[in-house]
């Protein structure tokens, strides 16, 4: 595996027209459990697409581009805040893994993100995550980002200026996601201010 980064690679905004490419890598990425079901795939790239990024590559001859391939992605909704929780942001819930999207609210919610693993080990992730944040701060489309991470994942997303906030136990109370320990993280956004 090279640690060469890909020659023509670039993100953009997820549509719906990238449904199989997307299921094709959450497929690849996740265990059947945790992956999102084609319906909350189309959910998410139909109601929200600006929430979802793709790191793709380009196909380049010459000049010519001859197509696009997916290598990775985030998908994101707006996370509703939680009956009777006043102590905190809204956390991602087993209700907003569905088909969950609350575009008053100033919580965005990661469902995903993948690399695909021939890319893994490059460094895309935090490319791709370290864009989706900086967008998402100076659009100002909310006032955080929150996360549910794999404990052994949380090192990785604390780099990155995610906060560690407890053991998600919402999500543990499911069996399919009660094998490992879910931990809630939240990223606050600040707009970035440039001198004239």
């Amino acid at each position: 595996m090279s640690s060469t980064l890909p020659l023509h690679m670039y993100i953009r905004p997820l549509t719906i027209e990238d449904t199989h490419e997307v299921r094709a890598l959450e497929n690849k990425g996740f265990p059947p459990e945790e992956r999102a079901s084609l319906e909350n795939t189309e959910f998410r790239l139909t109601v929200c697409p600006e929430l979802c990024s793709g790191l793709f590559i380009r196909d380049v001859e010459g000049i010519e581009v001859k197509g696009e391939k997916l290598i990775g992605h985030i998908m994101g909704t707006k996370v509703p805040a939680a009956a009777g929780n006043a102590q905190g942001p809204p956390m991602i819930s087993l209700e907003s893994m569905g088909k969950v999207h609350d575009e008053a609210s100033g919580t965005v919610g990661i469902h995903s993100v993948v690399i695909a693993l021939e890319h893994q080990k490059k460094n895309l992730a935090t490319l791709l995550l370290t864009d989706y944040i900086q967008k998402l701060s100076n659009q100002e489309v909310g006032q955080r980002i929150v996360i549910i991470a794999h404990e052994p994942l949380v090192p990785f997303y604390e780099r990155i200026g995610f906060q560690l906030h407890g053991e998600n136990r919402d999500v543990k109370s499911d069996p399919a996601f009660s094998k490992s320990k879910w931990c809630d993280m939240v990223r606050e956004l600040v707009k970035e201010e440039y001198e004239n």
